[in-house]
């Protein structure tokens, strides 16, 4: 064995040790689902932040992002301003919902939207959303875990054997601590993936020759004629935004197609990841925040700065770099590769392994350095642990406690969690071996299926004319919608389905929520009903009386819209063309007003305003403040049986 793989064993060991040792001291400090699931509703503020904020984050940009970007460029790399998209959605309806379930002791989203349509026809669909984004995006998390450690271990260690692995201590220290398990394991686990992805942007900024070096390549490659793959857009696209809404003309149709990124495409992707922020998992954590004010703090300081910083400055380099050292064949044979350090067979069809070659080429110069890298990888892909949970839960108290053992006592939900959670593992490994040649698809059906939750919320949180029939056939037409607009589908259905996915550059996720909202229109229009109305009505009252916005708030509101609008127009939708050539011609690196692509520099400015835009209306709007009034309980725990 090399010195290599007796480090990557040492890290690897000590670190799962220390994730275990955590799980068996805090087991015997849980008495009650509550506690188990959502830690009493007393998540120290610290941890709410580096538990969500890794949930939704970590994997995706240590590894998804930074792939996607290396395959289509700075086009794609403008969907990294979903870190504002992503507080945005969380402003809309954070709040709110922990309002509510700090009132009436909801545990799970699936109880809450429940009892406000008074409906188990639609607990059981909020919880085959959750499973719907829960198995397929765990699937993913463990394919690329997988991954990592068959590239680290130089294929001693098969990607189902690494997936188990990585799962099954997962599984042990959630089982034995529940959500209590997560406050210390996510603390560090934030630390490192945050560390590593900063350590892995250096390393590709010192590959390629620095920064200067970097940008002046990227400008010869824009000059490059060949199309980018399977599409007819020419290496030209790499550092400009080809146009807005466009129908799809594959060069193969038999190949795989990743987007042509329009306008439209970047909008509707930055939305398909708000997916994360608005699932029943996602809720839960919010749930189990102490106060509202820690919401406010992740929002600003966390998703949109610190996130922002990474993607726009890191992996955006690592993405971007990474085809200057040997990893698409196209750079290397028209000669403006830098060298050939990375496998050349990885574009296009092998992307998702770009960051494990990248820490892999450390192991041959520090051991000690690469172990720690490695650490930081699988701290990256541990860190959206909470998923496993939050699902299980959801599976306890809405299926089995709610239709098979209605008396299920505090025992029993635990015992039954720590099951589901092993079902849910074996389920999604078994999605991540099955999909392992298309896992990134697979993430974006996930994501797709979570963003089918924003019709329910929205009539919670806002509207209170949406009947419980008509939410009901819009999530059901939205699931379908998602199926025929995705690769899934096209599997699926072949020639019955005669347009390609994503069709006119909108992902899936748009066209699901979309026939979402116009069936649930529809039937709530001709199924309102006064006795359901009144019930909702309790809801709303009790929001609105406590949101706390004042006389100046309520001044500013149209203001607000204005800005939103405005910067979702600039930053992501059809507005953002103009950043294609205002600083600097994109094949011309001596017309770079700030010796960087114009697009990029177009990027940073509205990363930074939507900074402002996020403090603007978590702060000075109030929409992720605490509440003036003391909300009083009616119940801890809304599946006790006792209301207080």
């Amino acid at each position: 064995m090399t010195t290599k793989l007796y480090s990557l064993i040492l890290f690897l060991s000590i670190y799962w040790f220390i994730c275990l040792y955590i799980g068996f001291k805090t087991q015997k400090k849980i008495i009650s689902p509550v506690e188990f699931f959502i830690f009493g509703r007393e998540l120290p503020g610290w941890s709410y932040i580096t538990i969500v904020t890794g949930t939704i984050f970590s994997c995706w940009i240590f590894f998804v992002q930074p792939s996607l970007i290396f395959l289509n460029g700075f086009p794609f790399a403008m969907t990294s301003l979903f870190v504002i998209a992503i507080p945005l959605v969380g402003i809309l309806f954070s709040k709110r919902q922990w309002i509510l379930s700090k009132r009436y002791g909801f545990v799970t989203p699936s109880e809450m939207i429940a009892e406000y349509f008074k409906s188990d026809i639609l607990r059981i669909l909020i919880v085959i959303l959750s499973l719907g984004f829960a198995i397929p995006f765990i699937a993913l998390q463990l394919s690329l875990g997988g991954l990592l450690i068959n590239v680290l271990s130089d294929e001693l260690v098969g990607t189902g054997s690494g997936a188990i692995l990585i799962g099954s201590v997962i599984i042990v220290y959630l089982s034995l601590g529940g959500l209590r398990s997560l406050i210390y394991i996510n603390g560090f686990q934030f630390l490192f993936f945050t560390f590593g992805i900063v350590c892995i942007g250096f390393i590709t900024y010192d590959l390629v020759g620095g920064w200067d070096l970097l940008n002046e390549s990227l400008s010869r490659i824009a000059n490059l004629k060949e199309n980018l793959f399977n599409i007819k857009e020419n290496y030209k696209s790499y550092l400009t935004i080809p146009g807005t809404i466009q129908s799809v003309n594959l060069l193969n149709d038999s190949s795989s197609y990743n987007g042509i990124w329009t306008t439209t495409m970047i909008l509707t992707f930055a939305f398909a990841v708000t997916g994360i922020q608005v699932s029943p998992n996602i809720s839960m954590l919010n749930f189990a925040s102490k106060d509202v004010q820690t919401f406010a703090t992740q929002q600003i300081w966390f998703s949109s700065f610190l996130m922002g910083f990474l993607l726009i400055f890191f992996t955006t380099a690592i993405g971007v770099g990474s085809i200057l050292l040997g990893g698409n064949y196209i750079i290397n044979q028209s000669g403006n590769n830098i060298s050939n350090i990375i496998p050349a067979n990885i574009y296009p069809n092998e992307i998702e392994s770009l960051v494990p070659h990248l820490i892999n080429l450390i192991g041959e110069y520090s051991a000690v350095f690469f172990g720690i890298l490695v650490v930081c990888a699988i701290s990256a892909i541990q860190a959206t642990s909470s998923l496993y949970l939050t699902s299980s839960a959801i599976i306890t108290r809405d299926i089995l406690k709610r239709f098979f053992v209605k008396n299920m006592n505090n025992n029993d939900q635990i015992f039954s969690s720590r099951i589901s959670l092993m079902f849910i593992f074996i389920i999604s490994l078994i999605v991540s071996i099955q999909f392992g040649d298309d896992i990134l698809n697979l993430g974006s059906f996930s994501l797709a299926i979570a963003c089918q939750m924003f019709v329910p919320l929205i009539a919670v949180c806002y509207i209170s004319w949406f009947t419980k029939q008509g939410v009901s056939l819009g999530i059901i037409v939205g699931i379908i919608a998602v199926f025929f607009t995705e690769s899934i589908g096209q599997k699926m259905f072949g020639d019955f389905v005669f347009w390609n996915k994503w069709p006119l550059t909108i992902h899936s996720s748009v066209w699901g929520v979309l026939c979402n909202i116009i069936a649930a229109t529809v039937i709530s229009f001709i199924t309102q009903d006064t006795k359901e109305n009144n019930n909702k009505f309790k809801f709303h009252d009790f929001i609105n009386e406590n949101k706390s916005y004042s006389l100046t708030r309520r001044s500013l509101k149209p203001s607000a819209w204005i800005l939103a609008g405005a910067w979702l127009f600039f930053a992501l939708g059809p507005g953002s063309i103009m950043g294609n050539e205002l600083f600097g011609r994109p094949a011309s690196v001596e017309s770079w007003s700030f010796g960087m692509p114009s697009i990029w520099v177009w990027q940073v400015v509205f990363w930074i305003l939507g900074i402002l835009l996020i403090w603007f209306l978590a702060i000075k709007m109030e929409m992720s403040t605490n509440p003036n009034k003391t909300i009083i309980s009616q119940t801890e725990d809304i599946g006790s049986g006792f209301r207080g």
